[in-house]
């Protein structure tokens, strides 16, 4: 039994026109970017800024030409593509360089579908290009999406200081920070076949480019082959099965200043790697609302924009300050059974798990590696703060959305319980490497705050701890929440259960 349906997440094909910007409602990416306007009806200038998220752009018309031009950039590997856009305008500045690199990250297969009815359903689904696709949408009734994704090429080393750039980087706004691929077909919904040669009409500009219809055949748009996509490697997508099919942008100089401290007073900073948050007053979540008494007053912190990973545990134990981490699950409620497949997710003797969140460990072990840090756990009000993105107040840390397969990892269809929080597959049955769900990013850049594990805090009373942040088994929405919370024994050892660190910003030496 599904719980809820999620939204299909559906992502595009970007490139840039050779010579120069891209005009709005043609091949245009920048109008994704775009904040929200009234829209007045039937225009594709009109319709620009229907994405809700600017940093997600979503594209389905791009010409072949156009994609693989991007696909040579991204393959490259010895820098990150840099873009400007300009209200309805986005170009890729081909002579600005940008340090950093694309790694490929393979993931379970992943296959959605969407049929649009409406002019509304093609502007919600296929934003940019859906003006050219309205005819086609009228002739046939109906457009059918079927898209399968096998893996991202993902951003390593982002800076996203402009100062950081290099060579003719005028006008500089955005990084392309990842890229899902796999495959996508859009056809009319009768699946009618198409015409070849010269009987195929082309909607699209240059050899090669554009959608191909036929008001007696059908309509076809495709790129890749989704039956090609039953597999893949570690260093690539397989054949037939690469093309871009979403695009993630972060802004430059989207990460703030740490803010000045006050005349006369000492600057703090925080630790290397953590990520300063201002604090605030907030009124927490009705899940938790009852706990705090009323509104919450949050200081500064830092935090560490991960969950801990077992590579990063194990450094401690070989430094002498942490106890190993367990190799086996303990909770009463567990029998023999139940406490073998339990302790066989357990990371910390897994080969290959390094990036994978430390889990299995008790809350006593959880504030003994964050104190041997300098830091220490966090409270449930600061957890809270920091999910809900601080005086954002976000239902969940990446916003408004329903959870979906690409936004956490919790209990999609991989998931072997009869209710499932959504689906399709997030990839994973039990932990994912941490930062494997980049669409769900918290503020400030911070990864995994809901699902992959929970995670201990410092809030409780007697042999009792909160965990917050839901985990892989997640299949309520209420859990991935910013409000959602657990309470374990101090001494439980859970497979689905984590750390994250906290410091108080300290006074610059």
């Amino acid at each position: 039994m599904v719980r809820r349906r999620a939204p299909l997440a559906l992502a595009a094909l970007l490139a840039s026109a050779p010579g120069g910007p891209l005009a709005c409602g043609q091949r245009n990416l920048a109008s994704a970017l775009a904040p929200a306007t009234d829209l007045a009806p039937a225009t594709g200038q009109a319709r620009c800024g229907v994405i809700k998220s600017h940093e997600r752009p979503l594209i389905i018309e791009w010409p072949a030409a156009d994609r693989g031009a991007l696909e040579s950039q991204i393959r490259r590997g010895d820098r990150l593509v840099v873009v400007r856009y300009e209200g309805c305008e986005m170009e890729i500045l081909r002579r600005c360089e940008a340090s950093g690199r694309y790694g490929f990250t393979a993931l379970e297969r992943k296959d959605d579908e969407a049929i649009m009815r409406s002019a509304d359903d093609l502007y919600a689904k296929i934003p940019l290009g859906a003006a050219r696709l309205e005819a086609e949408l009228e002739r046939h009734g109906a457009l059918r999406l079927a898209m399968t994704i096998v893996g991202a090429y993902e951003a390593e080393g982002v800076d996203l200081d402009p100062g950081a750039l290099r060579g003719r980087c005028e006008g500089a706004t955005h990084l392309v920070t990842s890229l899902s691929v796999g495959a996508f077909a859009l056809s009319s919904e009768s699946g009618a076949g198409i015409k070849a040669g010269a009987e195929v009409a082309s909607l699209g500009e240059g050899p090669g480019g554009g959608l191909r219809s036929s008001s007696e055949r059908g309509f076809h748009r495709s790129d890749g082959d989704l039956e090609a996509c039953g597999g893949w490697g570690s260093d690539g997508p397989p054949s037939r099965c690469g093309a871009l099919l979403r695009v993630e942008v972060e802004a430059l100089g989207a990460t703030p200043p740490a803010p000045e401290a006050p005349t006369g007073a000492a600057e703090k900073t925080c630790p290397k790697g953590t990520v300063r948050i201002e604090g605030g007053i907030y009124t927490p979540a009705e899940q938790s609302g009852r706990l705090f008494g009323g509104n919450v007053s949050v200081a500064d912190l830092c935090v560490a924009p991960t969950e801990v990973t077992v590579a990063e545990y194990r450094r401690c134990v070989r430094d002498g300050a942490c106890s190993p981490a367990p190799l086996s699950a303990q909770a009463e409620e567990l029998d023999d059974d139940a406490r073998a497949a339990e302790s066989a997710l357990c990371n910390g003797g897994r080969r290959g798990h390094g990036r994978h969140p430390v889990n299995c460990v008790d809350w006593h072990q959880a504030e003994s590696y964050c104190r041997a840090q300098g830091g220490r756990l966090p409270r449930e009000e600061e957890w809270e703060w920091i999910a809900r993105g601080g005086d954002q107040h976000r239902s969940y840390p990446w916003g408004e959305d329903d959870p979906e397969a690409d936004l956490a990892n919790a209990c999609g269809r991989e998931c072997s319980r009869e209710e499932r929080l959504f689906v399709g597959r997030d990839g994973h049955q039990g932990t994912a490497p941490v930062g494997s769900y980049r669409r769900g990013r918290g503020r400030w850049r911070l990864e995994d705050l809901a699902g992959n594990v929970w995670e201990w805090t410092a809030s409780g009373e007697g042999s009792a701890r909160a965990v917050r942040g839901g985990s892989f088994r997640s299949s309520d929405d209420g859990e991935l929440r910013v409000g959602g919370r657990e309470e374990l024994r101090v001494r439980d050892r859970r497979a689905d259960v984590g750390i994250r660190c906290v410091w108080e910003p300290a006074a610059a030496p």
